[in-house]
């Protein structure tokens, strides 16, 4: 009966020490934030870039060097719409170009690796003293160095009358 009565003595005592230290809550634990995305909905935009526009046929507006602003707005992170103006060398004086474009993005972000590929397409005016109005399609991709700084590349073809050509534009993406 000695044996008995050391066993379960020795068993409560291995019993009491599992309720020993202090209470564990919940309630001290904190859940992280999510990260803030890269792209995000109702974002404003403001575009600074450089340019080469090629006449696909010899035009009266020539081809050449230039540069301009633009101005997007995304109303969901997928969809936005933009405007630009682009000044660019030309035959004479030099050719001004004015668009309007619907965009469609597919933000890649992974981390601190945001990138960004999208399509574009719109109506074009170009003038030199003589206008011509067009439409236009292209691609292009952008990266986002911090989430206000983008730098983005593009191309597009640009259908005006008997005067088409191709632009390409290179720069930098302010967003707001």
């Amino acid at each position: 009966m000695n044996k008995i009565a050391l066993s379960l003595l020795a068993g409560f005592a291995v019993a009491g020490s599992a309720f020993a230290g202090h209470e564990v809550s919940h309630k001290d634990y904190k859940q992280m934030p999510e990260p803030e995305p890269c792209f995000r909905a109702q974002e404003l935009q403001l575009d600074l870039f450089g340019s080469y526009t090629n006449s696909i046929e010899r035009s009266d507006h020539g081809d050449g060097f230039g540069g301009g602003l633009g101005v997007n707005y995304f109303f969901c992170k997928y969809v936005g719409i933009g405007a630009s103006g682009n000044l660019y060398k030309g035959e004479a004086n030099g050719a001004w170009n004015f668009d309007t474009s619907l965009i469609a993005r597919l933000p890649i972000e992974s981390g601190s690796f945001c990138i960004a590929p999208y399509i574009l397409g719109g109506g074009d005016l170009t003038t030199d003293g003589t206008t011509v109005g067009g439409w236009h399609a292209g691609g292009g991709l952008e990266w986002r160095a911090t989430h206000h700084l983008g730098i983005f590349a593009e191309g597009r073809y640009i259908w005006a009358e008997d005067r088409p050509a191709a632009m390409s534009r290179v720069g930098v993406r302010f967003v707001f």
